[in-house]
Order: structure tokens, then C-alpha cells, then sequence
């Protein structure tokens, strides 16, 4: 306890002294630096688990339509096919969401598993993966991504729309 009385002023001011001295010479580059190899990682992760998005749709990494609505806690990265923008987002390695919206409206997105209940012919309710993964995801999305492109495309999108408030509201989408 004596120790404590003694040394304890004396290690506050050499903490406050090396706190200052990190934001002055490391942070400017090292912060940035791992934001990038974390976002770099977080696509080559979606690039593994939906390759289709980007040989068969011509997907592109690029920046996300909807930036003041992402927390700094959480990952994101956006992919852009020639028709649909998908936001990936996750926190932690848990909590996966994808949203969805049409190119000529990237800031009207959707939660995709809301959109692909509204595509979906067979009457079945599609229901979230249990397991937080992206492949569960991916094999969600890949055999409904054309369904889901007619959706979203400018023709269709009104009605979808339409659809998918109804759902929100916890109505059937017809």
C-alpha cells in the first residue's frame, strides 16, 4: 500500500506522458493501418464465401451509400454487382447482417433476409442462419439472386417496396 501512496503519482504522470507521446508519433499511422488490414480481411473473408457475386455478377468492392449509419464498433464492407449494392456488416465475429438495395437507390437498403422472403416463390418462410457465417449466407442468396434482381430492378422496385413494409408490419407480402 505504501508503494501505491509513493510511486502512484509518479506512474499516472508517466502513463499520461507515454498517452501523449503515442498519439503524437504512432496513432496517425498506426490506426489507419490496422483499419485497413481489417477491412482488407473482412473482404477477402466475403470474397471466400461469395465468390459468385464476383464471377458470376461482376461484383466490385466500394464505399458504402450509408455511412452515418454505421457504428465505429462494427465491421463493414460493401459489394456493388451491376444491379444490387450489399452492405455486410458484423460485430465481433457475431451478429452478421447483410442489407440489400438496388444501384439507382443505394440508400433505401433492406435487411436481406426481409428480401428474400418477399422473393420467395415456394410459400416457405426463409429464416436467418442460426450459425453466424457467411457461407450460410452465400447459400442462402446465390440461387435467389436473380429473383431478388428482378425485385430491385426500377420496374419492380415500387412493389417490393410495398412488400416488404408489409412484412415489417407483420403482414404476409402477397
Amino acid at each position: 500500500m505504501f508503494l501505491l501512496v509513493v510511486f502512484g503519482p509518479l506512474l499516472r504522470l508517466l502513463g499520461f506522458v507515454l498517452k501523449i507521446l503515442y498519439r503524437i508519433f504512432v496513432s496517425w499511422w498506426l490506426n489507419p493501418a490496422l483499419d485497413r488490414w481489417a477491412r482488407e480481411s473482412f473482404a477477402k473473408e466475403i470474397r471466400l464465401a461469395f465468390p459468385f457475386l464476383f464471377t458470376k455478377y461482376e461484383g466490385k468492392l466500394g464505399p458504402c451509400p450509408r455511412p452515418e449509419t454505421q457504428s465505429p464498433e462494427m465491421d463493414y464492407i460493401c459489394i456493388a454487382t451491376t444491379t444490387l449494392v450489399f452492405e455486410f456488416s458484423r460485430w465481433h465475429n457475431e451478429n452478421y447482417e447483410i442489407r440489400v438495395s438496388p444501384v439507382f437507390e443505394p440508400k433505401d437498403s433492406y435487411d436481406l433476409i426481409d428480401a428474400l422472403n418477399v422473393v420467395e416463390t415456394a410459400g416457405r418462410p426463409i429464416l436467418a442462419p442460426t450459425i453466424d457465417n457467411w457461407p450460410s449466407f452465400a447459400r442462402l442468396l446465390e440461387p435467389r439472386f436473380l429473383p431478388l434482381e428482378t425485385a430491385f430492378s426500377s420496374e419492380n422496385f415500387a412493389e417490393t417496396k410495398q412488400r416488404l413494409a408489409q412484412l415489417r408490419l407483420g403482414k404476409v407480402p402477397v
